[in-house]
């Protein structure tokens, strides 16, 4: 009758707990309501200290092998890896250069448009003043050129 008792208490803890069930007048004497309480447990200690441990070479062999694979195989992925990184870098750098000749052209372009404009004749008649003289078409002399020219003056 006990077995059948605790088996009833077991199957019926949930609704007792959660008060679904009338109490029919009689005080419950057990302190709380866990499933199986009168099951004990006995731990053993174990004294290790008298055992050797058993290498496996194999198994040693096998662990190896396999660090040895992964390192193989991420040397291998890094290697098909590096072409495509250079690759990527030098067209980088390629556009990079694109970019900075654009600017330097525009800038040549600028001072040259400056020099221009600083050696106009407007611009020389104003820096010199007073003491520019323009001279007359008499007094040019043009020198001959040489005889290694393509263009010479002999041959008008």
């Amino acid at each position: 009758m006990t077995k059948v008792n605790a088996l009833w208490g077991w199957l019926t803890a949930g609704r007792e707990a959660s008060g679904s069930m009338k109490n029919n007048g009689a005080g419950d004497c057990r302190l709380r309501a866990l499933p199986k309480e009168e099951i004990y447990l006995w731990v053993k200690t174990i004294d290790n200290a008298k055992v050797t441990r058993v290498v496996d070479k194999h198994d040693w062999a096998a662990n190896v092998g396999v660090a040895g694979s992964v390192v193989v195989a991420s040397l291998l992925l890094i290697a098909l890896l590096l072409p495509g990184g250079f690759n990527l870098l030098a067209s980088h750098r390629m556009e990079q250069l694109k970019r900075e000749r654009g600017q330097l052209v525009n800038t040549l372009r600028e001072l040259r448009s400056q020099e221009a404009a600083l050696k106009s004749p407007q611009k020389l008649e104003e820096y010199a003043g007073d003491r520019f003289v323009t001279p007359s078409a008499t007094a040019v002399i043009f020198a001959p050129a040489t005889q290694g020219t393509v263009a010479s003056l002999n041959r008008r």
